[in-house]
């Protein structure tokens, strides 16, 4: 089985403004060799939920499983409004949970998710 590794951390914003400038600091120093892991900030503990939705997992689901080719075939499974499914695509693809490829006939945009299962970590320590 194929795992994403997703870490969701939960970091106030002055947290997270101390984590952005140790990180500036440590690409200006090029001490980064090797990307991180992938790494999720939420403001609290319930934004994991807003990020993580059912239907965006159940749509990670269904591209994993039926492998639709366009947005619209993808919609029409979910039985959603593609405008709906495009913002959640959009939205999935910015945080690195799901790629959109250009089709056969380069117009239409193909989901893909290339992993089996969500491996989440997240910490219970500040």
């Amino acid at each position: 089985m194929k795992l994403k590794d997703i870490e969701i951390v939960v970091m106030s914003d002055e947290e997270y403004g101390e984590h952005l400038n140790q990180l500036f600091e440590k690409v200006r120093r090029s001490e980064i060799h090797e990307p991180e892991a992938h790494k999720i900030v939420a403001r609290t503990a319930e934004d994991i939920g807003k990020i993580l939705t059912r239907e965006r997992l159940r749509l990670l689901q269904i591209i994993r499983e039926k492998r639709p080719e366009s947005i619209s075939e993808l919609a029409r499974m979910l039985k959603r409004k593609e405008s709906n499914v495009h913002n959640d695509l959009t939205f999935l693809e910015g945080i690195g949970l799901l790629e959109l490829k250009k089709g056969k006939n380069h117009v239409k945009k193909v989901p893909v998710v290339d992993y089996d299962a969500l491996h989440i970590t997240v910490p219970l320590t500040a």
